[in-house]
């Protein structure tokens, strides 16, 4: 079938054009759509006369191009055509009666280790297997709801080779509980008042307002005429306040920085260093204990000279990030001033002065909280 595809042929005009045509007539080459042009001859014929044709052309000494006929057709109707057509249509067939890969999806890390344990426990299964060896939908969903109790459903979702299974977990009952709330909300330390956030009390003072160490902020209880009902204490306010410090460091320091992450290919065995890896790419169970593929941070170390032209740049950012890591959560530091520095002995020492702001609410408890 290959020979018989079709092909045009074209010859420049020549006096041995014509006895060129009846030779072929003469050896019972078919031709096709002979047309005769001032430059050229042009006819169709078979892929399987070719070499006759040409044994032909070379006795009358005439210049000849060959094209095929069929190059603009989206389909050819020939052997290796219509195997090839096969073997698209067949592959996809075949590969989707194939499961390659089982993945578990679950809300947590820990979630899904216990179902990938419980599922490789229960059924045993090593990728790729057919899909008449994995068990039913109903069959893999019971199984993993009896052993977990916790759960409330499996869905199992299927494309192509790939089975998802997410596990979805039963509402968790909160308990009620009574909580003690406090008496009053005292300051801890004197500041200006710059918010509240209160969720129980009164408040004893304003906004702008100066508090001092040990004054009632928010009040619990609640006078009525002659008569007291508490209500309890509970929130949060915010108070400006200054603090001053001392620090000593060395003028040389070594800084690591956060580079791009980039993905790495590991071969175990090849690559004794252990890895340190931000994500991992999940891999078929037989590929997975001898390559892994994961992505790494990458951090730069620099070594920095710390001098009087980094005061602003380097210096005080440090210490601003030194002292919010040191003090309660949700404190912000406003402003800081630089006091004094001293250089010398590679180092420099002096005093700096924040203004934070900072929940200063203390809650006492006495016995009209009990």
């Amino acid at each position: 079938m290959w020979n018989n595809r079709p092909i045009i042929i074209r010859i420049k005009r020549h006096e041995n054009v014509h006895p060129f045509i009846q030779a072929l007539h003469a050896q019972q080459i078919p031709l096709k759509r002979v047309v005769f042009r001032e430059q050229e001859v042009t006819f169709e014929t078979h892929m399987g006369y070719l070499s006759k044709i040409r044994r032909i052309r070379s006795r009358y000494r005439l210049k000849m191009t060959v094209h095929y006929a069929d190059e603009q057709q989206v389909f050819r109707a020939q052997l290796w055509t219509l195997l090839g057509l096969f073997i698209m249509i067949l592959t996809p067939l075949l590969c989707a009666q194939v499961v390659w890969r089982v993945d578990i999806e679950a809300a947590t890390p820990e979630l899904q280790q216990q179902i990938e344990r419980t599922f490789q426990e229960t059924f045993r299964l090593e990728t790729p297997m057919t899909k008449k060896v994995l068990p039913s939908d109903a069959v893999i969903r019971q199984s993993l709801l009896e052993k977990h109790r916790d759960l409330a459903w499996v869905h199992i979702e299927k494309h192509g080779g790939r089975v998802i299974l997410r596990p979805q977990e039963s509402p968790k009952k909160t308990e009620l509980t009574t909580e003690k709330l406090a008496t009053h909300l005292v300051a801890t330390k004197s500041g200006v008042i710059t918010n509240f956030n209160i969720q129980h009390g009164e408040r004893k003072i304003s906004v702008n307002d100066t508090a001092y160490d040990g004054d009632v902020l928010v009040s619990g209880v609640i006078e009525s005429g002659d008569d007291h009902v508490f209500v309890g204490a509970k929130g949060e306010v915010f108070a400006d306040y200054w603090l001053e410090c001392t620090f000593k460091i060395p003028t040389k320091l070594t800084l690591q920085s956060l580079q791009q992450k980039q993905w790495r290919v590991v071969v175990k065995g090849i690559h004794k260093e252990a890895v340190d890896y931000v994500q991992k790419k999940d891999l078929p169970n037989w590929l997975d204990p001898y390559v892994s593929i994961v992505e790494e941070q990458q951090t730069k170390t620099m070594v920095i000279k710390l001098d009087e032209s980094k005061i602003d740049t380097l210096l005080m950012p440090l210490l601003h990030e030194k002292m919010l890591q040191s003090l309660p959560a949700k404190t912000v530091i406003k402003k800081e001033n630089l006091l004094q520095a001293k250089w010398g002995n590679g180092t420099v020492e002096g005093k700096v002065l924040f203004l934070v702001n900072e929940n200063i609410a203390s809650p006492i408890k006495g016995p009209q909280g009990e």
